[in-house]
């Protein structure tokens, strides 16, 4: 064992892209997913960097389209935040963090300082093939904060978005997964709303996500949660066009703002509740 290493080897996560959004992509030309070819083309995603969560024995690099995980406790506990820590990265940053192997620590450990924001390179989409360079910073108290926080059904919460941006076919029942568990958690309509409303959750907004996802009877779509009425004419959904069809777009785009609206609000109660 490695000094200053845990029990298990680092884990490794790597990036292949982002996910569904109608905002950020990055080079189609540069993914490579194969972890054993270093020859290939990297992205350069994120800046050179180093993570230290010390409450939770965690040491975290960043370089290019990785993320390398060290644990530096005595007991396996830490590796079971691989995967919540993975899934806020890929949300908090629309990256896709889909690859995860076994590592090694990086070599000079001196070449990573330690930071208090962390910063992507993406592409702003301008149309539905061309972007523009752009920067996602992540602040490191962030990190912390969910960590502080996690629980159950913001975990859930979560997942259910990111399990929708990969399965565009389902993405609004998907969504509908991840609002409804922090709804049920804060006890239903009523109290959902007047205690997310303080972060920008309103009743409007949940009343517009329910009839895109919902409507059985008027003009639903195909790709709505429920089924619709027999003879009620549907709208088609062109999935491999989400981006370049206006219509399309809008009902991606608005939907996956409230969803975020509404995992943000409950992320940002949760820190008041314990503050």
């Amino acid at each position: 064992m490695e000094k200053n290493q845990g029990p298990g080897p680092p884990i490794r996560i790597r990036a292949t892209g982002t996910i569904l959004n109608p905002w950020f992509m990055l080079p189609l030309q540069s993914y490579s997913i194969d972890f054993a070819d270093v020859t290939n083309r990297r992205t350069p995603t994120a800046t050179r960097c180093r993570v230290e969560l010390k409450e939770q024995c965690l040491r975290l690099f960043f370089q290019d389209d990785e993320v390398v995980f060290v644990f530096t406790g005595e007991t396996m506990a830490p590796r079971y935040l691989v995967n919540p820590l993975r899934y806020f990265l890929t949300y908090q940053t629309f990256i896709n963090y889909n690859l995860l192997a076994p590592a090694t620590v990086p070599r000079d450990d001196s070449a990573f300082d330690e930071v208090s924001h962390i910063r992507f390179r993406v592409q702003r989409i301008v149309d539905a093939q061309t972007g523009k360079d752009e920067e996602v910073e992540l602040e490191v108290s962030r990190i912390r904060q969910f960590l502080r926080v996690l629980n159950p059904t913001l975990y859930y919460a979560i997942a259910s978005y990111l399990v929708g941006c990969d399965n565009p076919r389902y993405f609004l029942v998907d969504y509908y997964k991840a609002i409804e568990v922090i709804k049920n958690k804060l006890g239903g309509e009523g109290q959902f709303l007047e205690l997310l409303r303080p972060y920008g959750v309103t009743s409007t907004g949940f009343k517009e996500f329910g009839k895109i996802s919902n409507d059985a009877r008027s003009a639903p779509w195909d790709i709505g949660r429920h089924a619709p009425m027999p003879g009620v004419p549907v709208y088609s959904v062109d999935l491999r066009n989400l981006l370049g069809e206006p219509r399309t777009r809008e009902i991606l785009e608005s939907s996956t703002v409230f969803c975020r609206q509404v995992i943000d609000g409950y992320f940002a109660l949760l820190i008041h509740q314990v503050t």
